[in-house]
């Protein structure tokens, strides 16, 4: 005879409840039941959804409940079974029609559901039932509406704190770098953490990628900025650094948000100086002015490494591949639709372009060159204007949304916010007006900046170490210029990010093939006569 098993389903939907009895109290009914009925507890399969809430049914699409309805369904649960919960609640609170289908699906899928508060089943032979239906039914409303109610409390209480400038603390929306302060009255900095995140930002500001950056955050052993939990990744992986770099909470910003339809949405606008801030917004700025420019610069290894990947361009329009064996000492770059028989478009070498094609940079923003403190601080303030004018744009953009959906009071406030996101938007821009200007009046002091920066590259694509400096020119370039064409046979134009445009026409001589360089020496060993 097949003994009749029975499950445990137990749930509880907030992080501070797995340290208080919530999990040991509906196991330990569990039990009781089980010796009281002559069954056993089958407590192999793990049926637990813990900081789960069943008032958005998350447990019943992606928590371990669904894990379970979905073995019912295939046969892997045998028909018959007994579900145990602490009460129907536990199952969900979700509106009326989600969870009554909830329930039905688990009768129909043979199983026995046992409330452990009253006793009561519902199974395939009484969910039919009027007044079983009709208990459900009642139990599932009353489930919902204090859900609702207190949700609404909550969020209004939130709110008031919010509006009020007032510490709304939980460890729900704080990020991993930071934790309460015992009287909840504000955030503590996790140093050790903290300086993870400092270091992604620099070396993101620097030109690594996101690859890059977890696999040398994986060798030097950084800890991980996050909070630890059960399913948390305990290596850093390209995935995280990418969120991260975009996470506002790292300069103590925090966007309040609500549940809309299953989904977090914005409310209202960002909270300044909320948490302990991480970097400053000179770093920030930098960090998305040279992620925008980025658009997709691939991974540089070794000698492989690509200065202009992702800007260099034929005529016809496909991109221009380096090849560079070390047999022949120099590297040239070829269309791509030459390599695949559709063109015959002419290559060029890497050494023309270095030595007569950057010689062009030097006349397009000679500021961007030179170091001294006051340009420095212009960059980094254009750097700051620019990540701030784009982060302005999507928040105009979700109010006008939120005007298209809605009406009354709602419209004449989202309206004064836009009107406060216009005037922002129109200082930033007198700041990238006054800034731009100021790196256009530096003076040259006599130096070639297109020779400088040449030089520089020179060095780099020779040093096949030089991985970090070739990282550093790539960026530079992504940030000044938006794409470098090649018109065989002799013309390259570059196209600058404030719609500008230059070209050199290479003179007779100019495109011939670079001498051969041993792989051990640089751009400024010379032969000996």
């Amino acid at each position: 005879m097949t003994t009749t098993r029975v499950y445990s389903y137990r749930r509880f939907s907030s992080g501070r409840q797995a340290h208080g009895h919530s999990l040991e109290r509906q196991t330990a009914s569990a039990r009781a039941w089980c010796v009281e009925h002559g069954y056993e507890l089958d407590e192999e399969f793990e049926l637990s959804d813990m900081a789960t809430s069943a008032y958005t049914g998350k447990n019943a699409t992606d928590g371990a409940l669904a894990a379970f309805l979905l073995a019912a369904k295939g046969g892997k649960v045998p028909s018959g079974s007994i579900l145990l919960v602490e009460s129907l609640d536990r199952l969900s609170r979700n509106h009326l029609t989600e969870a009554i289908a909830l329930l039905t699906s688990i009768v129909q899928a043979g199983i026995r559901v046992v409330s452990l508060l009253d006793g009561k089943e519902w199974n395939r032979e009484n969910i039919n039932d009027t007044m079983n239906f009709m208990l459900s039914v009642l139990l599932f409303a009353r489930a919902h509406e204090e859900s609702a109610t207190k949700a609404k409390r909550v969020r209004a209480a939130f709110a008031k704190k919010r509006d009020a400038g007032l510490a709304v603390v939980s460890h729900g929306h704080g990020p991993g770098w930071a934790y309460p302060r015992e009287d909840r009255q504000g955030w503590e900095l996790d140093e050790a953490k903290a300086e993870s995140v400092r270091k992604v930002f620099e070396h993101v500001a620097g030109g690594l990628g996101g690859v890059a950056i977890a696999r040398l955050a994986n060798s030097e052993g950084w800890t991980l900025p996050w909070r630890n939990r059960a399913n948390t990744n305990t290596r850093w992986e390209h995935t995280q650094v990418s969120r991260l770099v975009r996470d506002r909470r790292v300069v103590g910003e925090w966007q309040p948000k609500q549940m809309v339809d299953g989904s977090l949405v914005p409310l209202g606008d960002p909270v300044s100086d909320y948490f302990p801030r991480v970097i400053t917004d000179e770093l920030w700025g930098k960090v998305h002015v040279a992620l925008d420019a980025r658009t997709g610069i691939p991974r540089i290894r070794g000698v492989k490494a690509d200065v202009l990947a992702g800007l260099f361009y034929c005529r016809c329009g496909e991109k221009m591949q380096r090849k560079a064996p070390w047999k022949r000492g120099y590297a040239r770059y070829y269309c791509l639709g030459q390599i695949a028989g559709k063109s015959d478009c002419r290559s060029i070498s890497e050494a023309a372009i270095i030595d007569h094609g950057f010689s062009l940079l030097g006349t397009l923003e000679h500021g961007q060159f030179q170091e001294t403190e006051a340009l420095r601080l212009a960059r980094a303030a254009i750097d700051e204007a620019v990540a701030k004018l784009a982060e302005l744009d999507e928040r105009a953009a979700r109010y006008m949304d939120a005007i298209e959906e809605g009406s009354g009071q709602g419209i004449k406030l989202i309206t004064e916010r836009l009107r406060r996101i216009e005037a922002e938007q129109d200082a930033l821009q007198a700041v990238l007006t006054q800034r731009r200007a100021e790196l256009a009046a530096a003076p040259k002091t006599g130096v070639d900046f297109g020779a400088l920066f040449a030089y520089d590259v020179r060095a780099a694509v020779a040093d096949k170490e030089a991985v970090k400096e070739r990282h550093r020119i790539a960026t530079a370039l992504n940030r000044l210029l938006i794409k470098i064409v090649w018109e065989p046979p002799s013309f390259l134009m570059m196209y600058t990010r404030d719609g500008g445009m230059v070209a050199h026409i290479f003179q007779k001589g100019q495109l011939d093939r670079a001498p051969r360089r041993d792989r051990g020496t640089t751009h400024s060993s010379r032969s000996s006569r």
